[in-house]
């Protein structure tokens, strides 16, 4: 158009809000609130946070110093790691990493700590741990640690003065020159009040420091190797990790490839989201019963000139914008679960009720960090620093991805003028580095397929284990075929065999 974000290369693969990016359980009950059907529609599967209320972060260990660890959230247990700010300045000033573990059911038979990341950039891995989301064949027999990257949850968090939302309020489309001109006029006013709040801590967000801050938190736990589950943006921290500290990895599991490679600015996640969203609509077409009717496309279609030509008023918020509607067409394309939901908003907007995209895409912005997502993904590419080539790369892309164009303007912008010099990652060897256990979904609108498939190549003795279906991420979603297999991978280090499939 994961998390700004969603459908370019880099941005939002998770999406901006993935199925295991750590979001809240997103509940139709929630989203279409007011709807006459509300009851027969199922929850959006897009991730479930804890039950329980957070504790307060417990105070942070001195520099240097073993986690201390004090029971919160129920049965788990929280600590605050303090790790340098800038690790070129060690003496410099600090942040504290939160996280959270949850200890192995099997302790005579505990294999290890197994960090998580459920992506992002922003995505909170103590929600992902206190969800539940590790298999419990994996949960029996480590100790599992769950994190909140710096600038996310509990690790100093951004919150920008101006909203992340706000390029979305109006009609960011590509080759319209007002909606151009106003969509930067309002990243402006973005960038610049998350410069203002966040100057010295923005540099250091960038994934290059969370892996460090990852190994940090191997010393504070008193573990020579660590094993690690990445999901989408954490599939990037893991490759840069197992280029930073390859000795340190006992095993690793990257789950939905986020190719470290690509420039910012690149379509292909636009044009996944737009494949998806032909599948959703051929699969619309093949049932009598779907909301959206036998053409879901040009339902969509009529919903967005009626919102280009005037904004559909939605009670107690700011209205349908064209940019908005955008946002809520993405979210329940990150799971094939998740497209009844869209279906029934599109007919509620077909009808003039804009309320059930407008609640979509205010759960866009939840759960994960939106701010966090921009200044990662700022740092982690090359981007266009020239407005112009941003535009015109936009226009490109909307004639590839007309649907999901005007998020591959802002995420364009949003990075053209962000206030910190560009730090691109670069592509892992593998040099060192344990045998990996490589995750793709050939639907996968977040994280294309190929990527999963050319890390592989990347990773000398790595696996891929390919599943055949739709939705960001696999593991721990209930396909047993997939999770015996990374379970045994995890437990006993047995990876698949050539050419796995599920």
């Amino acid at each position: 158009m994961e998390q700004r974000t969603v459908p370019t290369g880099r941005a939002r693969r998770r999406p901006r809000r993935a199925v295991r990016a750590g979001l809240a359980a997103l509940v139709t009950a929630v989203v279409l609130a007011g709807c006459s059907s509300v009851a027969t529609l199922p929850a959006l599967q897009t991730g479930s946070s804890s039950s329980t209320t957070p504790a307060p972060a417990p105070p942070p260990s001195p520099l240097g110093a073993p986690a201390q660890f004090v029971p919160c959230d129920g049965a788990f247990q929280c600590a605050t790691v303090t790790v340098p700010m800038d690790y070129a300045n060690p003496g410099g000033p600090t942040v504290g990493i939160g996280i959270v573990r949850q200890p192995a059911k099997d302790q005579a038979r505990k294999v290890g700590v197994l960090l998580v990341n459920p992506g992002g950039p922003g995505g909170s891995g103590i929600d992902t741990v206190e969800s539940g989301q590790v298999p419990e064949a994996v949960a029996d027999r480590f100790d599992v640690i769950g994190f909140d990257p710096r600038g996310v949850g509990r690790s100093s968090p951004l919150k920008c003065p101006v909203t992340p939302d706000t390029p979305y309020y109006g009609d960011p489309d590509p080759g319209d020159p007002a909606g151009e001109a106003s969509t930067s006029q309002a990243v402006e006013r973005y960038d610049q009040s998350c410069e203002d709040a966040f100057r010295q801590l923005l540099p250091h967000l960038g994934t290059r420091d969370v892996a460090r801050d990852m190994d940090s938190l191997r010393t504070a736990l008193g573990e020579q190797q660590i094993s690690y589950l990445g999901y989408s943006y954490g599939t990037s921290i893991g490759q840069v990790y197992g280029e930073l500290f390859p000795q340190r990895v006992r095993a690793m599991v990257l789950d939905g490839v986020v190719d470290v490679t690509l420039p910012g600015l690149d379509p292909s996640q636009a044009e996944s989201f737009e494949n998806s969203l032909h599948q959703f609509a051929a699969d619309c077409a093949s049932r009598p019963d779907c909301p959206a009717g036998p053409d879901a496309i040009a339902m969509l279609d009529r919903v967005r000139a009626r919102v280009q030509a005037a904004p559909i008023p939605v009670a107690g918020t700011t209205p349908l914008s064209p940019g908005l509607l955008e946002l809520g067409v993405v979210l329940p394309l990150y799971s094939k679960g998740n497209w009844p939901v869209l279906a029934q908003a599109l007919k509620a907007a077909d009808g003039g009720d804009g309320g059930p995209f407008r609640r979509l895409a205010a759960k866009y912005f939840e759960g994960s960090n939106s701010d966090t997502y921009n200044a990662v993904t700022c740092l982690d590419s090359s981007w266009p620093r020239n407005q112009q080539e941003v535009l015109a790369q936009a226009r490109t892309a909307e004639t590839r991805a007309p649907h999901f164009s005007g998020n591959v303007l802002v995420s364009g912008l949003t990075c053209a003028d962000w206030p910190v010099p560009q730090d691109p990652l670069t592509p892992p060897t593998g040099l060192g580095l344990a045998p990996t256990l490589v995750i793709g979904t050939t639907n996968d609108p977040a994280t294309p397929y190929q990527n999963s498939v050319n890390l592989v190549r990347h990773l000398p003795g790595s696996v891929l284990l390919t599943h055949r279906g739709d939705g960001h991420t696999v593991y721990g979603q209930g396909v047993a075929c997939v999770d015996d297999q990374v379970n045994r991978y995890l437990t006993d280090l047995t990876l698949p065999g050539p050419n796995a499939t599920c």
